[in-house]
């Protein structure tokens, strides 16, 4: 099923036919459901194919309504709609921003058309309203489209990643465009969930901690980073200890361990094993709901609910690969986009890591003293995650933490007394001198942790930087690991296969280094958002000059953004590859044309419409090529 999703939606071109893969998918369960009766087991394989094209359709067509869900034609022009905001509206520099769903477009003569998709909506305050929350129904006038691809420029696409969010585009709505129509009489489980998770964080606020600790706690506890500043984000992702400040598996496992411990007594009683687990769902669920139910949080709790539930029904253990395989299933069934996620990706290869080379770790070494196992056990499950997550880690980010070990050392039993105690300190904030010693505690544990993560960082040779890989790099090296982990596990029972098989993958994956280093990439010249830049592989440079003007390579390049060509004349003109029109320039291209020999204009997409109509009108009649940034994201030449 997740191979039909990314073929589906990689591969297959747009307004692709419903019924005929609907068709292919009803006719593959209809020849199941037919030939099942008379199989026999040298026909198992006809049985597998059959079973696997039908659930590789189901992803296929999941993906396709998924996304007809999502994407709207909106209109060119700006509008009046009215919507309901869905979420908790956050400071922007100086405007605020939140998810709105938007119910309609209003047509004229008290007409309205329904829209009935989601979009992230800006807007500047006005002092004549009062500022909006979560809940409210909002009337504003705004143009809404959905961004301007940079993936050639930045290799991110962020149009793409609001679509696979669920939002279909964005805009911004001017004080005095927008008007607060009702308050909330009844919010989502959604909202009142996100509602709490503020909540929550003013309290932290009124604990007075310093800016850096309170926003570590946020993060590690209720996974708020909107006030993580980049040098904090940075110290941890040098350290390698990125992972504690989102809130993930990692503190649902904290969490369930801490309170299966307190719970434990309770397994003394009839039935008390089933109570403890019920009960340990139950707070976990709570903690989902005031950490504002992020997907991250939920896969989480997800896979300890199929894990307990599996306990009520059986005495044995319930194998932690169909647990992880099951909340997967589960999870891509509700939100097929859940696949091109990153903290998805990165979630399910860790804990499937684990699960593989965490028993053989463990088993390299037996040792008896408690405090020396616990922490060779600590080192084994930082080196398994690690494992698992290092193909996504080098082609996504192109970097890895070389004290990663000594880091989670110390990140794992500060993390789990940074949760205890703000959980603590919530629930006792009543008790006098109890609450106020936890907050104490807590301020201490954090400033250590912050302290020690600096320290790892400040090492030498703390990172190592540019070790990017290409997509089949990164899955050859997947393959790699898997050969290895068959190897592991087979022991003395190896076989010739497993030897053949990893050198074949290792051979590959050289070959693959090797043809990129022979072959390097080019050079590409960049305009976008009022900047040059120019782009080598994975590095990108930006080029500015006081005059605008500029030689890069073999081209002469003007940037114009302000008036200080509009009285300028010249005895001769001089030549310019490439005009930039930006934001702030008020001149026209006939009297530019008298100061420079100009090849091609590129007109950016801040101009306002009628000043792009006007320069495109003008080309077109000096017969001067252009290109209109406002229709795509960026243009480039190869250097």
């Amino acid at each position: 099923m997740a191979t039909g999703i990314f073929v589906f939606d990689s591969f297959l071109p747009e307004g692709i036919v419903w019924p005929f893969w609907t068709g292919l998918g009803v006719g593959c369960l209809l020849l199941w459901a037919a030939l099942l009766p008379g199989f026999s087991w040298r026909w198992r394989w006809l049985f597998g194919g059959i079973v696997g094209l039908a659930f590789f359709l189901l992803g296929g067509l999941l993906v396709m309504h998924q996304r007809d869900s999502v994407e709207y034609a909106w209109e060119e022009e700006a509008q009046v709609y009215q919507g309901i905001v869905e979420t908790v509206p956050e400071v922007r520099g100086k405007t605020l921003r939140a998810e709105v769903y938007v119910e309609g477009r209003y047509l004229g003569e008290k007409q309205w058309q329904r829209v009935d998709r989601r979009i992230l909506l800006s807007w500047l305050p006005d002092s004549l309203m009062e500022p909006l929350a979560c809940g409210d129904t909002l009337c504003f006038y705004a143009k809404i489209a959905r961004p301007l691809s940079e993936k050639e420029l930045t290799g991110f696409d962020y149009g793409e990643y609001l679509m696979r969010k669920g939002i279909s585009g964005t805009g911004l709505a001017y004080a005095g465009n927008w008007r607060c129509t009702g308050r909330p009489h009844t919010l989502t489980w959604m909202q009142q969930a996100r509602v709490c998770q503020q909540k929550i964080v003013e309290i932290y606020r009124s604990w007075h901690l310093e800016e850096d600790v309170q926003a570590v706690v946020s993060a590690l506890t209720i996974g708020d980073k909107s006030e993580l500043s980049a040098d904090l984000k940075q110290v941890y992702s040098v350290a390698g200890a990125s992972h504690v400040l989102a809130l993930s598996g990692l503190h649902v496992g904290i969490l369930s361990g801490f309170l299966l411990l307190v719970l434990y007594p309770l397994t003394y009683w009839r039935y008390g094993r089933q109570v403890r687990m019920l009960l340990v769902v139950v707070l976990l669920w709570g903690f989902a709901f005031i950490s504002g139910l992020s997907s991250s949080v939920m896969r989480a709790v997800v896979m300890f609910s199929l894990y307990a539930l599996a306990s009520f029904c059986t005495e044995e253990r319930f194998s932690g690969f169909h647990s992880l395989v099951l909340a997967a299933f589960l999870m891509l069934c509700y939100n097929p986009f859940f696949l091109f996620d990153l903290s998805f990706q990165l979630s399910f290869a860790a804990v499937f890591s684990i699960l593989a080379f965490y028993p053989l770790c463990t088993h390299l070494l037996q040792i008896q003293n408690r405090l020396l196992r616990y922490g060779w056990n600590l080192l084994c499950l930082s080196v398994s995650a690690q494992l698992g997550t290092l193909p996504f880690v080098l082609c996504y980010f192109g970097t890895f933490p070389t004290y990663f070990l000594l880091a989670n050392l110390i990140v794992s039993p500060l993390a789990m007394c940074i949760l205890v105690l703000a959980l603590g300190a919530l629930a006792l904030s009543w008790v006098p001198w109890v609450g106020s010693g936890a907050v104490t505690l807590l301020d201490l544990a954090t400033q250590l942790l912050n302290a020690a993560m600096r320290g790892v960082q400040s090492l030498s040779g703390s990172q190592i930087t540019s070790v990017y890989l290409s997509a089949g790099q990164a899955f050859l090296l997947v393959g790699i690991l898997v050969c290895l982990y068959g190897l592991w596990q087979a022991g003395r029972d190896r076989r010739a296969w497993h030897w053949i098989s990893l050198g074949v993958i290792c051979n590959l994956f050289a070959v693959w280094g090797w043809l990129d280093s022979v072959h390097p990439d080019s050079t590409h010249l960049y305009f976008s958002r009022a900047e040059v830049y120019t782009r080598r592989g994975y590095t990108v440079a930006v080029h500015r000059s006081d005059s605008g003007l500029m030689h890069i390579g073999s081209l002469h390049i003007g940037v114009l953004k302000d008036g200080r060509w509009s009285a300028c004349e010249a005895s001769r003109r001089l030549p310019l590859d490439y005009v930039y029109v930006c934001k702030g320039f008020k001149g026209r291209p006939s009297h530019l044309r008298k100061l420079f020999a100009i090849r091609r204009v590129v007109l950016d997409a801040s101009l306002s419409e009628g000043y792009r109509e006007m320069w495109i009108k003008e080309c077109q009649l000096l017969k001067i090529s252009y290109t209109d940034l406002s229709a795509r994201g960026s243009y480039s030449i190869v250097l």
